[in-house]
């Protein structure tokens, strides 16, 4: 509906536009559409929680943020229940790979998790119990994959 709404308006404007002018519409991602059962909800994989003190970040890119000595452990059960579609790293590892960009800040590195899970496929993971919408969305983003990263872009001129 929203989307829908945004197209009309952007026409309207179109249809106004001097000869002489150009209207630019842009996004700041893109998204990937899942099914409810492509989400993967901690509550019902209790064993993704072992060890996790908070997740952070967006259910197609979720920074782990784990307990004291347990980073091993978690970086491992991650991997290994959700790395057939997910890029599953260790947080320096994501840093070095320039997952963050070319520099990372200490600002911006204390807020990276210990586990970074990037979804190559289509999933998400999230806690219904903490954050009950993020689990009905339909559209998400955050990943490293084209559909997201790539930025919608047109440009109309009359």
């Amino acid at each position: 509906m929203e989307l829908a709404h945004v197209d009309r308006l952007v026409g309207q404007i179109a249809e106004r536009l001097p000869g002489d002018a150009a209207l630019f519409v842009t996004g700041d991602h893109g998204m990937v559409d899942l099914r409810p059962e492509q989400l993967v909800d901690l509550a019902d994989r209790p064993e993704l929680a072992d060890g996790v003190r908070l997740l952070s970040g967006e259910a197609r890119a979720r920074h782990v943020h784990t307990r004291k000595g347990a980073t091993a452990d978690v970086l491992a059960t991650w991997r290994g229940l959700l790395g057939h579609e997910m890029w599953v790293v260790g947080g320096e590892a994501a840093v070095a790979a320039g997952w963050f960009g070319p520099e990372v800040s200490d600002d911006a590195r204390a807020r990276i998790g210990d586990v970074v899970a990037a979804a190559s496929g289509p999933i998400g993971v999230v806690q219904r119990e903490v954050d009950p919408t993020h689990a009905l969305l339909t559209g998400h983003h955050g990943s490293l994959t084209p559909a997201e990263q790539l930025v919608p872009f047109l440009e109309l001129r009359r």
